[in-house]
């Protein structure tokens, strides 16, 4: 799993190690001006069960880790270079046609797949020390194998739309936002528990998101 972290002149290019700490691995410009920000990178599978179920998880992901001037400001300002209303591609889990979307660009998008196979994850600039518990996340829910299967057998309904409506949730009302018949604080909290009864050595990586989740705030919270 890789990480870039943008900056307004450069790009820093980083691997995680297993205990989630970051290895540089190359600097280069800046030359696409993206914002300051980061983005998270892991390879694909040939079910794309890795991008749906980080599409499932997104306004989840996004709220709790929401680090803007204002409530949701980086998604907000994504979508307005985005095709689509939310952000989100529109037809991942009805008749997914992975080489109609290949197609066209999609990197405007915060979470897009590339044609290397690759599965893309953009997220506001935030503190460091919160990094880990993303990458953690997205570790032991969407690219361990055993865990995937379980979260997408019990997300098996899932549809666009409802995906598409957890954002326009988040939008509105943030971490206290109601997705799929919970508040996305409580999806978090529920996530974080998930994941320390599967694998409790990984919970220590987990504790600067759950402590903030558990008072009911986000790192924006903190400025």
């Amino acid at each position: 799993m890789f990480l870039e972290k943008f900056t307004g002149e450069r790009i820093e290019r980083f691997e995680f190690g297993p205990d989630y700490s970051l290895n540089l691995l190359e600097t280069s410009e800046n030359k696409s001006q993206r914002p300051a920000g980061f983005r998270i990178s892991f390879s694909s599978d040939e079910n794309n069960e890795k991008l749906r179920l980080l599409a499932i998880l997104s306004p989840i992901f996004i709220a709790s880790f929401d680090n803007g001037a204002y409530e949701l400001e980086f998604l907000k300002k994504s979508i307005e270079n985005s095709s689509y209303e939310f952000g989100l591609y529109p037809h991942f889990f009805k008749n997914f046609q992975k080489s109609q979307y290949l197609k066209e660009d999609r990197s405007a998008d915060d979470i897009y797949l590339s044609n290397d196979g690759f599965i893309y994850f953009s997220f506001n600039d935030l503190d460091e020390k919160y990094l880990p518990s993303l990458a953690c996340l997205i570790n032991e829910l969407i690219i361990n194998d055993d865990n995937r299967e379980k979260l997408l057998a019990y997300f098996k309904e899932i549809r666009d739309d409802i995906v598409i409506n957890g954002r326009r949730s988040i939008l509105a009302n943030g971490i206290q936002a109601f997705y799929l018949s919970k508040y996305v604080v409580v999806w978090m909290l529920d996530l974080i528990s998930f994941i320390k009864e599967k694998n409790p050595g990984a919970f220590k990586y987990l504790l600067p998101i759950h402590y903030l989740a558990n008072n009911l705030k986000t790192p924006r919270n903190l400025k």
